[in-house]
């Protein structure tokens, strides 16, 4: 599937559904770029201020997606 992501993710061996909504509660997401990625194994997560949260479980890692509407 192609998500519109940002540039920014979190690994996920360290890290809970829970860090990553933190994570995107605190992050500056207007200076982050974003670009389409073809990622295979994307679960939502949770929408947090305008920002979906996705686990890519194939890989282990939370990638970040702005709401769409």
């Amino acid at each position: 599937m192609i998500y519109n992501t940002f540039d920014a993710i979190l690994e996920g061996y360290d890290n809970t559904p829970d860090t990553a909504r933190d994570y995107a509660r605190g992050m500056v997401w207007c200076e982050a770029e974003t670009r389409e990625s073809s990622i295979k194994y994307g679960r939502y997560v949770d929408t947090v201020d305008g920002i979906e949260i996705y686990y890519d479980y194939g890989a282990d890692y939370y990638f970040f997606c702005p709401e769409e509407v």
